[in-house]
């Protein structure tokens, strides 16, 4: 009897979602990098309709060459669905958009959305843009921007909802231009928020005071959840970590400890996610205990659905939180319907879903490590937790919490030393401990809440909190001092990265599916990198470069050779301020030292004659021809004599002078014929 053929499913075909979400982040990001002008999400729209007609007529037939036809009709309508959302969710295709009519002499209308945030010298108010005001004509415009409020000593006394008159000093967000820094600017645009203005306390004029009772819902419950834990939780450090681990709101959050965490490999206990979803859900379980029979386990399910979504809402409903109730969501609607589910199929569709709603989540770190961790622990966890399986149930707890957070780190670890540049050597023991802490702080943090209303109770909870999280955090601390210094300095690039996942794909595909050609992938990607490497190590011992870099109220100069950095200028600013800048440049160059000693003012770089000029031009100085002056003191500067004395193809001018002068020693510059490098506006200035 003959029998139809069958063949092992490939994952793409057991996990349909992953070729819809992928042809649709192909959108995404070809509308982000610009690579196709010109295309509005109506003309998208219209493209993506008709191609999805042409599949629905082409899809019907049985042939093997039109199916495949049908196929490829399916991926490009995703395609452009997934650029036309791009386009309708980017506030400059927007007609009323605040960024097609500023003017300074204009004043405007703006909401505060969010609390202010506290910085050394000013306040960060993220502000909604309603309406423009000039001669007294309003205009309804749309918007986000930040404001910087200087302090002058005063409190902030601005609040979530309050309308504020503001001048029209508005101006782009730009990134300070110093080498491998982050991009903030392209952050802040894929956040719609493209604009900023700094101004005094006094010029901003409160025009009316949002009422408690017009916020939401989920608003009002986070504010009030948020005053509780500040009421029974008199420590800071430990209000600011439970305020972010179960609200999701770190604005009180421990700088220091958040670095901690961070070196240790736990910063993700911080951030609502999937561990978060599980444990409320389990609070939910506990109330319907009395729900014991199999066949009614679904009314679990089913009463937590609402609860879960309206904690992540009242969280901040950030990716990694979306993200969780998404996949509880399918999860709980598969266990409703008694329909088979596919980890790997829920997880890249609910990619899909979150994609369709906040498609600039794409690029979000945030939204990449979350599903980074979840899809390796899919593919890992198992594998790794069959190597040992013990049989008694404390070794087999911990045994779990170890395969599942070896297996998160397979595929996480390379981005977190791509973003971060670093690895938590004993991220192990870390996650173990930080297994045991996160569930019972999170039950102490809701017991607090639970009981507010029997403040007595509320304040033991609160006290108990407190031990609970600075024993942990001690802990933490120590564990720190374990990571080596080298391991907070590590680099891979973008193709370094690539070539790191197709040797885990490779080595696990082999150790797997026990396929040799996985086996022969890895290895293959394996010398690539090394010998990427190596080619990196030897270019940095030989390189040679000057950097004079944009950092606020000084002028930082630094003559790189090999490994070696050589601080030309000195340095006014705290050191935590200065390797803010500095850092990622000497990550990324691999320099591993830097000294302060003298060295001469007259050198080569690249082929050029460069002078860090100390003083003022005078009667003395000698003529000298030189490529390029930098400006290293303060005090007059005239074009004219600079061209005299040493001719120069540039001049570069840092922020010892302000921006202002550094504008009008341009323009002098301009008329002497000489080409001016201005720190401030230019960013920073890179000779290799």
């Amino acid at each position: 009897m003959n029998r139809w053929p069958l063949h092992k499913a490939y994952f793409w075909e057991q996990a349909p979602f992953f070729r819809v979400a992928l042809a649709f982040a192909a959108g995404i990001v070809v509308y982000d990098k610009g690579w196709m002008p010109g295309m509005g999400g109506i003309v998208c729209a219209g493209i993506a309709a008709g191609l999805l007609l042409l599949y629905v007529v082409v899809a019907f037939s049985k042939s093997a060459a039109f199916m495949r036809r049908a196929f490829a009709l399916g991926m490009c309508a995703l395609f452009f669905c997934g650029y036309g959302v791009g386009c309708f969710s980017d506030a400059l295709q927007n007609a009323r958009w605040m960024g097609r009519a500023i003017d300074s002499h204009t004043a405007y209308l703006a909401i505060v959305a969010d609390a202010p945030a506290d910085r050394e010298h000013t306040w960060k108010v993220p502000v909604q843009v309603v309406q423009a005001i000039e001669n007294g004509h309003t205009n309804v415009v749309t918007g986000n921007a930040f404001m910087y409020v200087s302090k002058e000593g005063a409190p902030m006394n601005l609040h979530k909802g309050d309308s504020v008159l503001v001048p029209g000093r508005w101006e782009p967000i730009k990134n300070m231009g110093n080498p491998f820094e982050f991009d903030y600017a392209t952050y802040c645009r894929r956040n719609n928020i493209l604009y900023r203005q700094f101004c005094r306390a006094g010029e901003v004029r409160l025009y009316g005071q949002g009422a408690a009772k017009e916020l939401s819902f989920t608003d009002r419950a986070h504010n009030w959840c948020m005053l509780q834990l500040a009421t029974y939780l008199p420590d800071t450090k430990t209000q600011g970590l439970i305020q972010a681990m179960l609200l999701g709101d770190e604005v009180n959050l421990d700088e220091e400890l958040r670095q901690s965490y961070t070196d240790t490999g736990i910063v993700h206990i911080i951030a609502i996610s999937g561990g978060n979803v599980l444990i409320f859900f389990g609070l939910i379980s506990v109330l319907l205990w009395w729900l014991k029979d199999k066949q009614h386990f679904w009314i679990k399910y089913l009463m937590a659905l609402p609860l879960v979504w309206f904690y992540v809402l009242m969280a901040g409903a950030g990716p990694s939180a979306v993200r969780a109730a998404i996949m509880f969501s399918l999860l709980a609607g598969s266990i409703i319907f008694q329909k088979n589910n596919n980890s790997l199929n829920t997880l890249f569709g609910t990619a899909f879903v979150l994609l369709c709603g906040q498609p600039m989540w794409l690029f979000s770190i945030g939204f990449q490590l979350s599903f980074a961790a979840v899809l390796s622990i899919i593919i890992f966890y198992r594998p790794l937790y069959k190597l040992l399986a013990p049989s008694n149930n404390i070794a087999r707890t911990v045994w779990k919490t170890i395969a599942a957070s070896i297996a998160a780190e397979l595929l996480v670890a390379p981005m977190v030393i791509y973003y971060f540049h670093s690895f938590p050597l004993l991220f192990i023991v870390a996650n173990v401990v930080a297994f045991m802490f996160m569930e019972v702080v999170l039950w102490l943090g809701m017991g607090i809440i639970a009981f507010a209303w029997l403040p007595g109770v509320a304040k033991i909870i609160g006290w108990v909190t407190i031990w609970w999280a600075t024993y942990f955090d001690n802990i933490v601390v120590w564990l720190q001092q374990f990571n080596p210094h080298s391991f907070r300095r590590l680099s891979l690039s973008g193709f370094e990265v690539v070539a790191v996942y197709i040797f885990i794909a490779g080595i696990a595909t082999f150790l797997m599916k026990k396929q040799k050609a996985g086996l022969y992938t890895g290895l293959a990607a394996c010398c690539v990198l090394v010998a990427w490497l190596c080619a990196d190590q030897w270019a940095s011992l030989h390189q040679q470069r000057l950097v004079v870099y944009n950092i606020a109220k000084t002028n930082r100069i630094e003559l790189i050779t090999g490994k070696t950095g050589h601080v030309l200028s000195n340095d006014t600013l705290s050191m935590k301020k200065m390797q803010y800048a500095t850092d990622p440049a000497h990550i990324n160059w691999r320099v591993s030292k830097c000294d302060s000693n003298a060295y001469p003012h007259i050198f080569h770089v690249a082929g050029k004659t460069v002078l860090a000029l100390d003083k003022e031009i005078d009667a003395t100085t000698d003529v000298l021809h030189v490529d390029c002056v930098i400006i290293n003191y303060t005090g007059n500067i005239v074009a004219a004599d600079l061209q005299r004395v040493f001719t120069p193809s540039v001049v570069v001018i840092g922020n010892n002078y302000s921006e202002k002068q550094q504008g009008a020693f341009a323009e002098t510059c301009k008329a002497a014929h000489i080409d001016c490098h201005t720190v401030a506006k230019q960013g920073a200035f890179i000779l290799n």
